[in-house]
């Protein structure tokens, strides 16, 4: 018989069920979901003020949506009046197992089964030193998840989630037994207008120019949570496929093949504009070409005289001077009356059709790198062949499979 994994009050005020705290007589208000509401009461809003700053302080640092936070903190908690908020700053009906090394505050809980059949029981829940405390704890269990496994809760990530529902939808069965979870919170969050405290996110596709060296990251999250996965050098021309705009306008951007890096790596002035745009002079723009690229004329047609330009596995740097529509498609000028195809500077995007293994240049795996399904992924040029399979180049030295896209 499977149990929750942690355990609150959500599940108790569903069932409308007073929950006694074992060590004194304080019990929860009258059951949350009794009063659907929009406009919150004095009481709400002041635990919304104060609880909305905490969740976007962990949506920055954990990359997670404050609104499914918040919505869990109002239901766990009962708008913080539950016994384990009063006592224990315990927002969340985090457990406290075995290896807690902190405090600790016993409380009776209801659990579900498999079969969404109730029972109680009395458990030791974690006691915090504050609110945001709990917050962080909270935080870190959906990002870092269980020992057993650690991407539990992964369809929760902002770069996972599309949206709150997604997110909500993803811990239903994972986070809580409760089977309407998710129905639960997003009533909340509905209601409250909790999606007003969320980071904005973009999946549209710019190229910058690094402009201050640095590692790039696995996740959207402080450094000091992700494991590194690549770098940048000053100069590099890279592709940024999404972009995750926090409560403090601090940004985090993907760099496709390479992984995420904080804004201030990039000159975000250097973008380019669309091609309808792209300036006539002759302003030079260094750019990394990732594929071998054939060299065009105005009308689109192969130079002759020139032999296509080859690219080592480590790209190659090479001067563009805006771009230029030719029917139809974008190119790169290089050069008096010569263009090169923006594909193997920018890359295309495509959207995976199933989860993808990252290989190196000789169709090894030597990284722990995998792309999910449904993922945009830029890859640079056609593809190519790797000891007989076709591989599309989506890095320095990183390929997916064609059959993946």
């Amino acid at each position: 018989m499977k149990k929750r994994l942690i355990t609150g009050f959500a599940t108790a005020v569903l069932a409308s069920a007073v929950v006694m705290p074992v060590t004194n007589n304080l019990i929860a208000n009258s059951p949350v979901h009794a009063e659907k509401v929009s406009a919150a009461t004095a009481d709400e809003t002041t635990f919304l003020n104060t609880m909305s700053k905490q969740a976007q302080k962990v949506s920055k640092k954990y990359g997670l949506y404050p609104s499914v936070m918040i919505a869990q903190a109002i239901v766990e908690s009962n708008w913080g009046k539950s016994g384990l908020a009063v006592n224990a700053n315990n927002l969340f009906g985090m457990k406290a197992n075995d290896d807690w090394p902190g405090a600790t505050y016993s409380s009776k809980t209801r659990e579900e089964d498999k079969n969404g059949k109730s029972y109680y029981v009395t458990a030791k829940f974690r006691k915090y030193d504050s609110c945001q405390d709990s917050f962080d704890d909270n935080g870190k269990k959906l990002r870092l998840g269980v020992t057993w496994q650690p991407e539990r809760y992964q369809g929760a990530w902002l770069e996972n989630a599309a949206s709150y529902t997604d997110a909500t939808q993803a811990l239903t069965g994972t986070y809580a037994t409760d089977s309407k979870y998710n129905t639960t919170l997003n009533a909340r969050i509905t209601n409250y207008n909790l999606t007003q405290y969320d980071p904005t996110v973009s999946n549209t596709s710019k190229s910058y120019v690094v402009k201050k060296a640095g590692a790039t990251y696995a996740w959207p999250t402080d450094h000091s949570v992700s494991a590194k996965t690549d770098s940048v050098a000053k100069g590099d021309a890279v592709t940024v496929t999404k972009t995750i705009t926090y409560y403090n306008g601090k940004k985090r951007m993907y760099i496709s093949g390479k992984g995420w890096v904080n804004d201030t790596l990039l000159d975000l002035g250097s973008a380019l504009p669309p091609a309808s745009q792209a300036p006539k002079g002759e302003k030079k723009v260094n750019k990394t070409l990732m594929h071998n690229s054939y060299v065009y004329n105005s009308e689109g047609k192969r130079v002759k005289k020139l032999k296509a330009i080859k690219v080592p596995n480590t790209g190659k740097v090479i001067a563009t001077y805006g771009t230029k529509t030719i029917n139809g498609k974008k190119y790169y000028r290089i050069g008096e009356n010569q263009y090169i195809a923006s594909g193997n500077i920018d890359g295309t995007v495509r959207p995976l059709k199933k989860n993808a293994y990252v290989y190196n240049d000789y169709g090894n795996r030597d990284n722990q790198l995998v792309m999910k399904k449904g993922q945009s992924v830029a890859t640079f040029g056609s593809a190519i062949s790797i000891y007989g399979h076709k591989y599309y180049r989506i890095g320095i030295h990183q390929y997916i499979k064609k059959g993946n896209f």
